[in-house]
């Protein structure tokens, strides 16, 4: 096929004469041709985050095309609450650990979980096993944590009871008050490979109370991020407060009592979501 700028040059060319003429090859020279009927190629759309209800007051974003397979969970305390699910703890301050599916098996009320997560910060080849940064369960005081001194101005406490949650630095107070769970963890900014693409679990909270608690929770787990992104993620969905709760083997995500990722590990704590 002859293009418009072959055509073009050739008519031009035999107008030697015209300066004005001659004046306009170079533009027509770099214009180029475009054939006829050819269409621009559509650009591929970016994958998103797609929603999902699980239940009254529990909402989940995911897309497996997106790589690390991020999840994000928003629960709304006021539909929905979260229970510490731990293993038996012992008189000097450990629990013992379990696989991941025991956690959820029904309670004497014959409840199932609608989400679970992994929690707390712990020594992995220690049975029963040290909490790192402190766990108090249903109004007991497990420990206060053995990793204190490790990130000393990182260490953080998630707090919850009906209804209300909240994060802030670590503090013994947290432990000894009224807030009847609490889940030691750490600042998204604390050095734990913060910038490889590892198993990740994090936790958010947004919607400010009168009485400076929170009460909605999101969670993000991924099979790759880096804590930026983690964390980025969870301000994205409205996120005021950001920790960091435990990873890498630990990272567990339960959906519907499916397995959406699988610790490598046996844990001593979950986080269990279920409808009031």
């Amino acid at each position: 096929m002859t293009c418009v700028k072959q055509v073009l040059f050739k008519y031009l060319k035999s107008m030697s004469s015209n300066r004005y003429l001659l004046s306009l090859l170079p533009i027509i020279a770099l214009s180029g041709c475009i054939p006829a009927n050819q269409a621009t190629p559509t650009p591929k759309p970016t994958p998103v985050l797609q929603e999902t209800t699980i239940a009254p007051g529990i909402k989940m974003w995911a897309n497996k095309v997106i790589k690390g397979n991020p999840h994000v969970i928003e629960i709304d305390l006021s539909k929905a609450e979260l229970r510490s699910l731990s293993g038996k703890p012992t008189p000097t301050g450990k629990v013992g650990q379990m696989a991941f599916e025991e956690f959820a098996a029904p309670n004497k009320k014959k409840e199932v979980p609608k989400v679970m997560i992994n929690g707390t910060f712990f020594q992995e080849y220690n049975k029963p096993t040290g909490i790192a940064f402190g766990l108090k369960q249903n109004r007991q005081l497990i420990t206060y944590g053995y990793g204190l001194k490790e990130f000393p101005d990182k260490t953080l406490t998630v707090a919850w009871s009906q209804g209300r949650i909240s994060i802030d630095p670590y503090s013994r107070r947290t432990f000894d008050g009224a807030m009847p769970n609490v889940v030691g963890a750490l600042a998204a900014t604390a050095g734990k490979n913060a910038n490889q693409p590892l198993a990740r679990t994090f936790i958010g909270t947004k919607n400010l109370r009168d009485d400076s608690a929170y009460k909605t929770v999101l969670f993000f787990s991924s099979e790759g991020a880096s804590q930026s992104e983690a964390e980025a993620t969870l301000k994205k969905f409205g996120a005021e407060q950001v920790a960091m709760l435990d990873g890498g083997a630990s990272t567990g995500l339960m959906v519907n009592s499916k397995i959406i990722m699988q610790p490598h590990t046996q844990l001593p704590q979950t986080i269990g979501v279920f409808t009031k």
